[in-house]
């Protein structure tokens, strides 16, 4: 029988997978390896923006081809990125010509930004019987994100509705035309399915997988977080994230007791640190936080062993946040909004789980939390828990491609 091959598009490389989007990415691309599948994967991103990427993979450039307004135009790269691949020729030939002879049978989008590019070439190309199929593998209902972002960042509304109503278009063609689509929760599931006007969109949940670290240099990390018991925050250098950070925590840390700490790991930690509302209150948010910036995967394993609370303060977007799988397996305890709870609210009456959307009650939920005993899981709970790894939340995927590819 021959054996399935699948060409992957996505955003971002994945050779060192730390954020939602490549870890997710990087878990679909081994589920379907473990079923047989052959997969290749091309990313583009913006040049700079990545240390470690495949040879495979695009680079662009910081300045691209297609300019809105440029004071806003960093907040929807993603979207602009596409469209410049579309007007690059030596870009798009190149993806082209893979495609006309790599003899995939699907081409998966990781987020829907390059169906233009996609439909473009599968438009141009004569591939006839042999066009490969599409499949729309959804993070996020992207076109509701980027407006709260863009409000956020207080971009003119003429810009907000121009973006907002592109990428809309762009996600309800693409869930019309995909022979496939997934899910991350199923919120997102049900708006696809309106979106499309269909009723078989898959849900594939998100997940988090297993460190595979040495457990003495884990150890080594006890020297270097607070003795004292101290809330973590770990995120990626997505501007949403910080955002949610402020909304929740506010602009001082004051409210936290002189030996509790804040402390922050990721990409985000650049957004924070650069932001006019953490340095306003510079010295007292400085006295109450560690900004890490980003680990590696010892130290990610050394705060979920060392963790006494992991806060996940994510206000905005749809999707469901992967950080809220690496915070549930952890056992500690976890303060998070209904948003980052999205797509795992059959955790929400866990014992050690508090949801909390007011910021007031946020931060004097979390004050409390830091002076409470360490959490402690039953083995009830623990094997719930374990249904988070990617081994089970993506499961299913092989055999929905597999079913697919049969019924042709």
């Amino acid at each position: 029988m021959k054996k399935i091959k699948i060409l992957m598009l996505a955003n971002y490389p994945i050779v060192e997978p730390r954020h939602g989007g490549q870890l997710r990415t990087f878990h679909i691309r081994e589920e379907y390896a473990r079923a047989g599948i052959d997969v290749d994967l091309v990313s583009f991103f913006q040049e700079g923006g990545y240390q470690y990427y495949e040879s495979t993979d695009i680079p662009l450039p910081g300045t691209l081809s297609v300019v809105i307004n440029k004071d806003f135009d960093y907040a929807v790269y993603d979207y602009l990125s596409a469209l410049h691949v579309a007007q690059d020729p030596v870009i798009y030939d190149k993806l082209a010509s893979q495609i006309r002879n790599g003899g995939y049978d699907y081409v998966q989008l990781e987020q829907p930004y390059f169906w233009p590019v996609l439909k473009k070439i599968l438009a141009s190309e004569s591939l006839g019987s042999a066009a490969p199929r599409v499949i729309f593998s959804s993070q996020n209902i992207e076109y509701e994100m980027k407006e709260e972002v863009l409000h956020k960042i207080k971009a003119p509304q003429d810009y907000v509705s121009l973006v907002k109503d592109s990428i809309r278009q762009i996600e309800i063609e693409l869930v019309n035309s995909a022979h496939i689509t997934f899910a991350v929760s199923e919120q997102d599931r049900i708006k696809l399915q309106e979106l499309g006007g269909r009723n078989d969109v898959v849900l594939l949940p998100n997940g988090v997988g297993k460190l595979q670290v040495d457990p003495q240099s884990v150890e080594g990390w006890r020297g270097i977080v607070p003795k004292e018991p101290f809330a973590t925050y770990i995120s990626s250098a997505h501007l949403p994230n910080a955002v949610g950070f402020f909304s929740s925590l506010g602009n001082s840390l004051a409210f936290l007791p002189p030996d509790r700490k804040m402390v922050v790991a990721g990409g985000v930690c650049q957004l924070i640190e650069r932001s006019e509302e953490f340095n306003k209150w510079s010295s007292i948010n400085r006295s109450r936080s560690i900004l890490f910036g980003p680990v590696d995967n010892i130290g990610v394993a050394a705060l979920r062993k060392f963790t006494h609370v992991f806060v996940l303060p994510i206000t905005t977007g749809g999707g469901s946040n992967i950080k809220t799988a690496e915070a549930l397996v952890t056992g500690a305890y976890v303060l998070g909004t209904s948003t980052a709870f999205r797509g795992f609210e059959h955790f929400a009456n866990e014992a050690g789980v508090y949801i909390e959307d007011d910021p007031q009650a946020f931060r004097s939920r979390l004050v409390s939390l830091l002076s409470l005993a360490p959490n402690r899981l039953t083995e009830e709970s623990r094997i719930r828990r374990e249904g988070l790894l990617w081994e089970n939340t993506l499961k299913e995927i092989s055999k929905v491609v597999v079913k697919d590819f049969n019924a042709r």
